[in-house]
C-alpha cells in the first residue's frame, strides 16, 4: 500500500523587512503589518470572511509588501481560488527574494498542482536566505515533490540536508524510513521510523510502515505490538483495513 506523507505548510509567513536603527516605520507599514498578524489568525481559525478582510486592508495599506502578499496568497489557496493564489505568491517572491516563507509557500502550492519540478526552484530560493530559521521545512518539502517524479537520488540529498539541519526533524525521519522500505533496506527503514516514533505520536502511516518493515524482517513480536496500536488508534483507518487483509 502506498504511504503518503503531507507537504509542509509554514502556516505563519515571516517578517523579514529590514528597519535600521532609528528608522522611523511609515504608519501604513505598521498598520499593514499588524492586519497581516490579525488576518493570518482568523484563517488559523478558519474564519475567511474576517481574514480577507484584514488581508485585503493590508494590501491597501502596503500594496508592496512581501508578507502581505504571501499571506494573502495563503487565504486564496484555501479558498480554491488558485489563479488568485499563484498571483500573489509570484508577486510575493518577486518583492522579497529573501522572504523564504513566501518561496516556501509558493513551492508548496506548485508541487500541490503537479507542478513538481518546477516548485523545487522556489523551494531552493528559500534556503538561499542564509537568516532562514527552518531550513529544513523546504529541503524536506522539495525532496517530497521530486519522490512525486521518482527523483530518488536528488531527494535522498535533501533529506540528509533536512536531518543535518535539524536531526529529529519528524516529517524527514519518516520520509527517510519510506525511501529505505522501498530500496528493500529494511534494518535501515527501521531505525528511522523508530527514530520517528521517538520524538512523533504515531499516526496510521508510521504505524503500518513499521508494520511491513517488521514482517520484512521476521519480526512477530514487535508486529503484533505495533498492530495492536494500530487498531487501538486508528481502527477506521485503510491502514488498519490493510492489516485485515494480511494478518
Amino acid at each position: 500500500m502506498c504511504i503518503k506523507f503531507k507537504i509542509l505548510l509554514l502556516l505563519v509567513p515571516l517578517f523579514s523587512a529590514c528597519v535600521t536603527v532609528g528608522e522611523r516605520v511609515p504608519d501604513n507599514i505598521k498598520a499593514s503589518a499588524i492586519n497581516v498578524q490579525l488576518g493570518m489568525g482568523y484563517m488559523q481559525q478558519n474564519n475567511m470572511e474576517q481574514a480577507n478582510e484584514k488581508l485585503t486592508k493590508a494590501l491597501r495599506q502596503d500594496p508592496d509588501s512581501a508578507t502581505a502578499n504571501n499571506a494573502y496568497g495563503m487565504l486564496q489557496e484555501r479558498l480554491l481560488q488558485k489563479d488568485k493564489a499563484e498571483e500573489y505568491y509570484r508577486r510575493a517572491t518577486k518583492l522579497d527574494p529573501d522572504n523564504s516563507a513566501a518561496a516556501n509557500n509558493y513551492g508548496i502550492f506548485l508541487c500541490r498542482n503537479n507542478r513538481e519540478a518546477e516548485s523545487v526552484k522556489y523551494f531552493l530560493q528559500a534556503l538561499k536566505n542564509p537568516l532562514y530559521k527552518t531550513p529544513e521545512y523546504a529541503y524536506t518539502n522539495a525532496a517530497l515533490c521530486l519522490l512525486k517524479i521518482d527523483q530518488r537520488d536528488r531527494a535522498k540529498e535533501y533529506l540528509a540536508k533536512a536531518l543535518a539541519a535539524r536531526s529529529n526533524f519528524a516529517t524527514a525521519l519518516i520520509a527517510v524510513a519510506k525511501v529505505h522500505f522501498d530500496d528493500k533496506d529494511y534494518d535501515s527503514a527501521k531505525l528511522y521510523v523508530d527514530r520517528y516514533h521517538r520524538v512523533a505520536q504515531p499516526t496510521s502511516h508510521s504505524l503500518w510502515l513499521a508494520i511491513r518493515t517488521e514482517l520484512e524482517m521476521d519480526s512477530d513480536r514487535d508486529v503484533d505490538e505495533l498492530a495492536e496500536q494500530l487498531e487501538t488508534r486508528f481502527p477506521d483507518s485503510e491502514e488498519y483495513k490493510s492489516w485485515l487483509k494480511i494478518k
